[in-house]
């Protein structure tokens, strides 16, 4: 396969499905605008605090605690992405539903097909797109949003009791875009079943591709409660559906009320927790492997002989 021809049916990609660019780009602008409508602007950022005996303990304490404040500003920097990424996944299902039923759809696989470009080039430039430059993109779009909504933020806390949240931590930063960008990839290994499933579907269906996505699991499990009142199959659709989003943590919840120590606990926690790479031990990312593999061959065998929808 050429390398340069490979990278030009990505490109292609990206030009004929522009909201994998945009969408990203456009709910980042959202949340920064949100940031500012929230501070007070009017010739500078403003912002009058009020914190309780318990709530100034904390900031008191947090202000002289360097780990716990880089462990806190790491944390929501990175949890301050995951809408873009939630929004993302949801524009890469269809995506990828419509990625081989599209082009059979309006006949334009026959043009595609008069070309020098193997089926399996084609699908696999999809797949790519998916499941490699689109996770760079989202990455390098949250990064870029991340500085700004700390800006806006830094300069509404500044000169208030909860300053300690406005204090940039670079070293922090830096880890922490590491730690992002090693878990978006693992995303795309931990989701490529699902990504092979939605493009077997895209080039088998001749019509309402969604139904086909996701009637035949619904039966199968619907099937197998009623014969064998068991639920193995919701079981690993649901593991492979939420397991990563709980394997990486970005955010901690406290009991109101909660002690300083309490607190800084559950910061720790969650910090050490914010990286998937335990992912990398799961048997379950292996299979889920080999599953989206046979998928995707099987995609390619098809689109070989399917040339209309």
């Amino acid at each position: 396969m050429n390398t340069k021809s490979f990278f030009t049916l990505v490109e292609r990609e990206t030009w004929e499905h522009r909201g994998l660019v945009w969408v990203p780009v456009i709910t980042a602008a959202l949340i920064v605008l949100a940031a500012i409508i929230s501070s007070n602007v009017s010739g500078s950022i403003r912002l009058d605090v009020e914190l309780d005996g318990e709530s100034s303990a904390f900031f008191a304490q947090l202000a002289t605690d360097e780990v716990a404040q880089a462990r806190l500003f790491s944390i929501w920097m990175g949890s301050i992405g995951l809408p873009v990424l939630v929004i993302t996944i949801i524009v890469l299902f269809f995506y990828l539903l419509d990625a081989l039923y599209a082009e059979r759809k309006d006949r334009s696989i026959l043009f595609w097909k008069s070309m020098p470009v193997s089926d399996s080039a084609t699908v696999l430039s999809k797949l790519f797109t998916s499941m490699v430059a689109i996770p760079l993109w989202v990455w390098a779009v949250s990064l870029v949003m991340g500085l700004l909504t700390f800006l806006i933020i830094a300069l509404k806390v500044s000169g208030t009791p909860i300053a300690p949240l406005g204090k940039f931590h670079l070293g922090a930063w830096l880890v922490l875009q590491v730690t992002l960008l090693q878990n978006l990839l693992l995303a795309s290994l931990w989701y490529a079943p699902i990504a092979g499933w939605l493009l077997l579907v895209s080039v088998w269906a001749k019509r309402a591709p969604f139904l086909w996505a996701v009637l035949p699991p619904a039966l199968v499990m619907l099937f197998e409660e009623i014969i064998f009142n068991t639920e193995h199959v919701a079981y690993l659709i649901g593991y492979r559906l939420t397991h990563y989003f709980e394997s990486a943590s970005m955010g901690f919840n406290v009991e109101t009320g909660a002690g300083s120590q309490v607190i800084f606990d559950s910061i720790k926690n969650t910090y050490e927790g914010m990286s998937a790479a335990s992912l990398l031990a799961e048997p379950h990312l292996y299979s889920g492997l080999a599953v989206a593999a046979i998928f995707v061959l099987l995609a390619i065998r098809l689109r070989r002989w399917r040339d209309d929808a």
